[in-house]
């Protein structure tokens, strides 16, 4: 992460311009409007009268149901509804269905219109909410006619989508629909939602694409909470990916923000959002006076006209009366203060502190001495302090007691939410997923981790709903749960009451409520019952050996030792391998198990970055003629691109009006190059086109449907299993750059690596190609656990990192699942010390013990 206090880009500057996308707007913009509206709402699902932008009425309403749904009603009731209440639906053709009394005749400009639209109405059915509707409602019935248990899955997700506020729905098929519904849920049992809640809820592809898009609770508390103008320090915890880092723009409707990130990319990002809804902002990164904060345009008081273009020109940024979100680094924080104070009453200004824990899991840092100046002279009477994990209450009584020292009439506030839309299930090294049932055999310890789950709900993102399913089933099979916490008496017949964070509290519930001597049998049966997520690849491929790569003195990869086809550590017994010897490990995942990397890009965590790509270009099993002919690409290119170097060097000093190699200032006004400038730049021409591009069989390319068919189980083809797609312009730039060996290697099986690599342009493709979803996997080190904001569907913690705290780990894991769609995630651990640290009571909390240190007036 970048920790240094500097200055902005112009690249950076520039990003800021780029636009959002337009269902990105949308989401930033009802954030925005949302703080004066906290029940503010919309759904892009359209109805019959949405689609066609006809003013309804009765008429037209009754007309549009005989017209488009009365035939599929009375065909569909006909044909399955016999011997059914549902069966009284085929007279609904002669019945007027209106509760208004006699309909007017529909009127005939009305009529001619909709003839109008019939074939733009036909060719998009699959748009039109009705329509999805009918054919949920279909199926419904279908499966009651067949006596078919699916009808559940129908019956629970129709009662969730009458819940989404899609207007103007036709209110005849609404009629048939809400009988039909009161119908089916006098035959529903709880136990059938229950039982198939992974399909119902976790898989379920209609819920989240027509659900209301709306703000999070945790949203709706902060902005009512600070409506209220008296003196607040609020800590405000919520899960990764859920809006907190864009409160901060609803806030702003009301209140002037200092936004404090210690990581400058969170900062930026906010910039962006901020900027597509035409937010005033400014920065203050690596201020030493106020003469160093600068202004975004929209932000601008004073300023001159560019003549030629017409707009903004130079702009005088010591007028900050309309910033409304000024956002400044950690050291720059006590500048950007007196700034905003210039202009505003300290009363009207709420200093919002993102990701505050960020050095506190050290102890020692640069940065701690300027965080504890900062509280120190701070004069904001209102704090924010937003995390997904913070201290308890308990762990920082005095950092709230220095507070109120400060500022008399202060409140306390804590904001916290487990907003949880999708599973994100933890495995431990052996591929099994983890919970808190199958962590302690001893019944004490369990009561006491899952007490521990209940006060830090956070974690419940972590549980996978299918073995939660298997748990609660197998308690009633077995008669060992109170009557009062069986499942028809927690969830009663609501079945819309049944959702994933519900499920995720009833386990714990029901794990209190668990005599204690019938734990030992129910754990060992859970534990020996268990299947591993993925199943074990046990095939033995015929692949040629490749060697372990490593780079000599003159940054060249040379052979070391030969491989086998069965990679070395796969035996029986090995640590690497399984307990069946079986040719996958759950680590392999540029051959055996890459197949369970699926739907997106998978980020590896640890410390030693370098080991970690090392050990994937080894397993990779790279033929070592293949191995060979990219080598010698490789260095030929590397040899090229230092001569043309080299050339530049040349052109540069020759041109260069004090002939100093370091000076640009070019000798001629017109920027012509003289004739030997010319001539060299003519020979660097030449040159970049004898670089010749590098690429891998498809073989080699993890997930590529060859090396599916050569690695997955049964060699079985998985379209879900994902794919890098580089494209071989980016491949030639990558390389054409001065880079170790190893990277250029990595990069053509898909992998880029985040960490202290010396060339600014590898770092910015791989970030442009981690935005766009290309790269197979992105290795980091653990300076991008907080704040990076890419979409990740797996994780990998790497074993070197057992001593990050238990707050950190959330934090890593926290870069997983950010999409906004359901697809199959996971966080894997190599070390599962590092997870029964998630389930229990830190010994130490430093992060803790060092904001009661550093918030602190004395």
């Amino acid at each position: 992460m970048d920790f240094s206090q500097n200055k902005l880009t112009r690249a950076e500057w520039e990003n800021l311009e780029v636009p959002v996308s337009m269902e990105e707007k949308q989401i930033i913009s009802m954030i925005k409007n949302g703080y004066n509206d906290t029940n503010i709402h919309f759904n892009e699902t359209v109805s019959m009268f949405s689609f066609i932008k006809i003013e309804k009425t009765p008429e037209l309403e009754y007309f549009l149901y005989k017209k488009y749904f009365e035939d599929f009603i009375v065909a569909t009731t006909k044909k399955y509804g016999k011997n059914t209440p549902i069966e009284k639906y085929k007279l609904t053709g002669s019945v007027n269905m209106s509760s208004g009394g006699e309909l007017k005749n529909l009127k005939s400009a009305d009529s001619i219109r909709v003839q109008n639209l019939d074939n733009n109405i036909q060719v998009n059915k699959k748009i039109i909410f009705e329509y999805l509707l009918m054919d949920l409602w279909k199926q419904l019935i279908k499966s009651i006619s067949k006596k078919n248990k699916k009808y559940a899955f129908y019956l629970y997700t129709i009662l969730q989508l009458k819940r989404a506020s899609i207007p103007y729905i036709n209110k005849y098929l609404l009629t048939i629909i809400d009988e039909t519904v009161l119908f089916v849920n006098s035959l529903i049992k709880t136990g059938d939602i229950i039982e198939n809640a992974y399909e119902f809820i976790e898989k379920n592809p209609y819920l989240l694409k027509h659900e209301d898009k709306k703000l999070f609770d945790h949203q709706k508390e902060l902005f009512t909470v600070c409506k209220n103008t008296s003196p607040k320090f609020i800590l405000y915890t919520a899960p990764t990916g859920t809006g907190k880092t864009l409160s901060p723009i609803g806030l702003s409707e009301n209140h002037r923000i200092i936004f404090v990130c210690v990581a400058r990319h969170i900062g930026l990002a906010l910039a962006k959002s901020a900027i597509s809804v035409e937010k005033k902002i400014a920065f203050a990164f690596g201020c030493e006076t106020a003469s160093d904060i600068r202004l975004h345009y929209f932000s601008a008081v004073n300023y001159t006209k560019n003549y030629r273009s017409g707009g903004i020109g130079k702009v005088d940024n010591s007028v900050g009366t309309n910033v409304e979100i000024m956002i400044c680094d950690v050291k720059s924080y006590i500048t950007a203060m007196h700034y905003m104070l210039a202009f505003n009453e300290a009363e009207n200004i709420i200093t919002y502190w993102d990701e505050p824990t960020i050095t506190m899991d050290y102890d020692d840092h640069p940065l701690h001495e300027t965080i504890h100046k900062n509280w120190k002279d701070n004069k904001i009477p209102t704090i924010v302090l937003s995390c997904a994990t913070l201290p308890l209450f308990d762990e920082i009584h005095p950092v709230f007691d220095d507070f109120r020292g400060k500022f008399d009439n202060s409140e306390i506030h804590t904001i916290t939410s487990y907003d949880c839309r999708k599973s994100i299930p933890i495995l431990n090294k052996d591929g099994y997923c983890v919970l808190p049932h199958f962590l302690h055999s001893e019944y004490d310890k369990l009561i006491e981790c899952t007490r521990y789950c209940i006060e830090n709900k956070t974690i419940l993102r972590y549980f996978d709903l299918q073995e939660i399913i298997h748990f609660i089933q197998y308690i009633h099979l077995t008669n060992n749960v109170d009557e009062a916490y069986s499942m028809d008496s927690y969830f009663g017949k609501n079945v819309t009451d049944i959702t994933m964070n519900s499920l995720k509290v009833y386990y714990l519930d029901m794990i209190l409520h668990i005599h204690s001597s019938e734990w030992p049998t129910i754990y060992t049966f859970l534990c020996s019952s268990r299947k591993r997520k993925y199943e074990s690849n046990t095939q033995i491929k015929k692949i040629s050996s490749m060697d372990l790569p490593r780079t000599d003195s003159s940054n060249k990869l040379v052979r070391t030792n030969s491989m086998s086809a069965v990679p070395k550590g796969t035996e029986k017994g090995t640590e690497k391998g399984t307990e069946k010897g079986n040719a996958s490990s759950g680590i392999l995942y540029t051959t055996s198990d890459a197949y369970t990397l699926t739907d997106g890009p998978t980020i590896f965590l640890a410390e030693n970055v370098n080991k970690i790509g090392s050990f994937y270009i080894q397993q990779s099993n790279i033929a070592p003629t293949v191995f060979q002919n990219i080598l010698s690409k490789i260095i030929k290119n590397g040899e090229i691109i230092k001569q043309i170097d080299k050339l530049e060097g040349m052109i540069l000093l020759k041109e260069s009006k004090s002939g100093a190699p370091d000076s640009k200032e070019m000798a001629r006004e017109s920027g012509r190059l003289c004739k030997e400038s010319e001539a060299m730049m003519n020979e660097i021409n030449k040159l970049r086109k004898e670089i010749r591009l590098v690429s891998l069989d498809s073989n080699y390319v993890p997930n590529s449907r060859p090396h599916q068919q050569l690695w997955a189980p049964n060699g079985e083809v998985n379209e879900n299993s994902f794919c890098s797609n580089i494209g071989e312009d980016i491949a030639k730039r990558v390389m054409m750059l001065d880079l170790e060996n190893h990277l250029k290697v990595l990069l053509l099986l898909g992998i880029g690596m985040f960490s202290d690599i010396p060339s600014i342009e590898y770092m910015e493709i791989m970030k442009k190609l981690a935005s766009e979803q290309k790269l197979f996997m992105i290795i980091a080190s653990t300076d991008y656990v907080y704040g990076t904001n890419y979409q990740f569907c797996h994780g990998i913690i790497g074993k070197d990192l057992t001593r990050m705290t238990q707050q950190k780990t959330l934090q890593a894991m926290g870069r997983i699942g950010r999409n906004n769609i359901q697809q199959d995630y996971t966080v894997r651990f190599r070390d599962d010390d590092m997870i029964k640290g998630l389930f229990e009571k830190p010994e130490m909390n430093l992060e803790a013990i060092n904001m009661c240190k550093l918030f602190c007036s004395e």
